[in-house]
């Protein structure tokens, strides 16, 4: 993915006095690294957003390819967050919970979206598409990777995402949000800006209209 839009805003980095006992990398906890390179980053370190970048981008394409099902309004969601959080980053007081600060853009931009694709006809699914949502859900190395598993990964997402389409977006994001992207209750309500109670509520309803179309396939 190309950044070009940023540079329009980027500020000079500047000295980061506040960031002198830098976490090592290999060893930092998933959240005291996003605060660190959060907080180089609101400094103007233009390298600590693209480590975010490269943490972060693989997770927002899958999520808004669950939510849209469709590879290029997915790419453009992805980019746009990218650049809204880019201009947003100093609005951000709890750096350790950037994760979700992120999602929370992601996910508004992608339901929006996806409420816009259910008042016109729905486009049918693509190899390309199955194929760079299958890559992009990948979280270790791929290097070894048996070209059968790979078509059963395909055939895994594509039934998964004809499922999620018969559930209301509203509904679809907590699915992903818990059952794909494994974030907590807690998580997914600071993301999307409700109450625990209402997230459950919600996952509820979308578990089981997903078990009732799994049933109906059966």
């Amino acid at each position: 993915m190309t950044h070009e839009t940023q540079d329009e805003a980027v500020p000079a980095p500047r000295p980061h006095p506040r960031h002198a006992a830098q976490p090592s990398t290999s060893s930092a906890a998933p959240h005291d690294k996003d605060r660190y390179l959060v907080l180089r980053a609101q400094d103007g370190d233009i390298n600590a957003f693209e480590q975010l970048i490269e943490r972060y981008q693989g997770r927002l394409f899958r999520t808004a390819y669950m939510i849209v099902r469709n590879r290029h309004d997915s790419e453009d969601i992805v980019q746009e967050t990218l650049i809204q959080a880019w201009r947003s980053l100093h609005l951000v007081r709890e750096p350790a919970a950037f994760r979700g600060w992120l999602m929370r853009i992601c996910t508004n931009k992608a339901t929006s979206m996806a409420r816009k694709r259910q008042r016109r006809a729905t486009d049918p699914y693509d190899a390309e598409s199955l194929e760079t949502a299958s890559a992009m859900a990948e979280t270790t190395s791929s290097s070894t990777t048996d070209p059968a598993e790979s078509s059963e990964v395909n055939a895994q997402i594509e039934a998964l995402a004809d499922l999620l389409a018969s559930v209301r977006p509203e509904l679809r994001i907590v699915w992903v949000l818990r059952e794909v992207d494994d974030m907590s209750y807690e998580e997914i309500a600071q993301a999307l800006n409700l109450t625990e109670s209402t997230v459950r509520g919600r996952l509820a309803r979308a578990r089981s209209l997903v078990m009732r179309q799994m049933k109906e396939w059966a």
